[in-house]
């Protein structure tokens, strides 16, 4: 199934949301897990605060409530009948054998009269239970609550307003007839939460990193193979372009020479057979310049190296773009420089100078000015290609020398190319030892600086 562009952007943020919810909802209920855990502990520590502080009492007052045995040891039912006996009184209940506090609940209802609930006691037995489930305590509140109003008779730390952040337990009834009850509360705060959830937290980040790099990942090379695809289409037809001009103009000439050779014209029968050959070997070079640089960007050239003249060579440049038929040009060659002899690729080095200039002509308006300057520097010859063409921005001068790179800046609709001239420019000058590199600015001109090294 092929995607295209808009749905590749619309998705990605789903995808995004989705992983974010995703790892949020595992984060929040793991959070609400350990909250509950820390729950559990506040409602067992509480329940053992109340038993310890409700015998405390009673050992304070001496311990002389007591209980009688069971009346008959193979009774079996719920509900059974004991005395509690005190000082000068014996009182018969009923009491519930499948609650394990049932006696605890009859010591209270004998204590509260006499020496009520210590809410501070129970309040510091409270928080020493607590440390012993390590739980991460801040502050903590004990209420003294009497059932039947609903009315809070004592507390520990009134002065302290509950919020969110605390956790509070349902209200205990400690005496048999459930007249009294207590509440606890404990705060804690997220950090110590967080803190315990340490592991997860960091594996749920790396998850979700590795998730959004997958992500990005599979993008991306989404994005590359359409960028692909588009130079490839591209490159096709530019090629078929760059083709069709050599192609038509030969078609042209040679269908010139059998009216030419009938009317006995053979200088224009020459003529247009030679224009037909410079057009297929301007063919053959596009072919060999693709082969060449297209199958591997390191390909080393076969140079054959001679002696070259420089001022013929110059000379030749200049009959050859005297007059182009594209534009007018003004091309002027300064040569100034002590060495007449350069030993180079004739052939290569005259398709530099060639794509250098014809660069200069594609990317120019009307009226054109080239300035081909050559003297000796300190490294060698350099040569300069100046020219005030359409320019060249400065962010896409750094790429102007990659293969299949196209300019896109200016006014100016996109002209026709491969975009392996200055690749192939580049290749041929390091070939020779030497250098290539270019100044530009937009609506200005561009100039193309050429280092050989003398040899």
């Amino acid at each position: 199934m092929k995607f295209s562009f808009n749905q590749i952007k619309i998705s990605i943020p789903v995808i995004l949301l989705f992983i974010l919810i995703g790892q949020g909802l595992w984060i929040t209920n793991m959070y609400q897990a350990y909250r509950e855990q820390w729950a559990l502990s506040v409602d067992k520590s509480i329940e053992k605060a109340i038993l310890r502080e409700g015998t405390s009492r009673h050992e304070q007052i001496g311990g002389w409530i007591t209980f009688s045995p069971l009346a008959n040891a193979s009774d079996t039912s719920r509900y059974i009948t004991r005395t509690l006996q005190s000082q000068d009184t014996s009182l018969q209940v009923k009491l519930d054998r499948y609650d394990p506090y049932s006696m605890d609940k009859l010591l209270q209802f004998m204590l509260k009269d006499d020496l009520p609930v210590n809410v501070s006691q129970l309040d510091s037995l409270f928080r020493l239970e607590l440390s012993g489930h390590q739980f991460p305590l801040a502050k903590t509140r004990v209420d003294y609550i009497d059932l039947n109003t609903q009315e809070v008779l004592q507390s520990s730390n009134q002065n302290v307003a509950l919020s969110a952040q605390w956790i509070s337990t349902d209200v205990n009834p400690i005496d048999i007839f459930d007249t009294i009850g207590i509440r606890a509360h404990a705060k804690i705060t997220s950090l110590p939460i967080l803190a315990k959830m340490a592991f997860q937290l960091f594996f749920s980040f790396i998850l979700t990193s590795i998730c959004i790099f997958l992500l990005f990942a599979v993008v991306k090379t989404f994005f590359w193979r359409e960028k692909v695809e588009l130079m490839r289409q591209e490159s096709i037809n530019s090629m078929t372009h760059e083709f069709k001009r050599p192609i038509s103009s030969a078609v042209a000439h040679i269908a010139l020479i059998p009216y030419y050779l009938e009317k006995g014209d053979a200088d224009k029968a020459i003529l247009y057979s030679e224009n037909t050959l410079l057009e297929l070997n301007k063919l053959t070079l596009y072919t060999a310049r693709i082969q060449r640089i297209s199958s591997d960007v390191n390909t080393k050239l076969s140079l054959n190296k001679v002696p070259v003249y420089l001022p013929d060579f110059f000379d030749r440049v200049n009959e050859k773009y005297a007059e182009a038929p594209e534009k007018k040009i003004d091309l002027k060659i300064d040569l100034n420089t002590a060495f007449k002899h350069l030993t180079m690729d004739l052939l290569h080095m005259s398709n530099v100078i060639d794509n250098l200039i014809e660069n200069a002509i594609k990317y120019s308006k009307d009226e054109l000015s080239i300035l081909i300057n050559i003297e000796d520097v300190k490294e060698g010859l350099l040569i300069q290609v100046k020219d005030n063409g359409i320019g060249i921005s400065k962010s896409e001068i750094p790429s102007v020398f990659k293969k299949y790179f196209r300019s896109g800046s200016g006014p100016y609709q996109p002209i026709s190319g491969f975009g392996l001239g200055l690749t192939y420019c580049k290749l041929v000058v390091e070939e020779h030892g030497g250098s290539i590199s270019v100044e530009s600015e937009l609506g200005i001109g561009s100039v193309f600086s050429v280092m050989l090294p003398i040899s």
